[in-house]
């Protein structure tokens, strides 16, 4: 019974400190300093090192695609104002239509790129969320076990 109780006791441990330290590295780790440290590593901090640097790069590179994109159209528009006033009567309207088109379709892409960009600045709070619910979750279960049970 002894043995057993301190078999329980020696696994409680170990889980409780294990998830703590996993924990409390994530926490620490801030976005500047995780992006400096060595991504060489193939541990569980490396690993989300690697995640959030691949993060951050395709956020740079969606800001600049969409940018580039949203500046195009808004050339478009502008060449297409320029025709509008230099247009026949006749050839107004279906210039105007365009130009109506052309604002409806970047103001989409505006609304589409910050929905996007909040996704994705997101992500790496949502990933320490779920890490915080796993250390939860295996502290519960350590404690249950502790007290007789899964």
């Amino acid at each position: 019974m002894k043995s057993r109780l301190f078999f329980r006791s020696m696994l409680a441990i170990s889980l409780l400190t294990g998830s703590a330290m996993v924990v409390s590295h994530a926490h620490a780790a801030d976005p500047a300093a995780a992006t400096q440290s060595s991504t060489s590593q193939n541990d569980f901090l490396g690993n989300l090192t690697k995640k959030e640097d691949s993060v951050n790069a395709r956020l740079q590179n969606y800001q600049t695609q969409s940018k580039a994109a949203q500046e195009a159209r808004t050339q478009k528009i502008q060449s297409l104002k320029d025709q509008y006033t230099n247009a026949p009567a006749n050839q107004k309207a279906r210039i105007q239509k365009q130009i109506n088109s052309e604002r409806d379709k970047l103001n989409t892409a505006r609304a589409e790129q910050t929905e996007k960009l909040q996704k994705l600045k997101n992500a790496p709070q949502e990933q320490k969320n779920r890490l915080n619910a796993l250390g939860k979750k295996t502290r519960s279960d350590a404690t249950n076990f502790l007290n007789g049970g899964l």
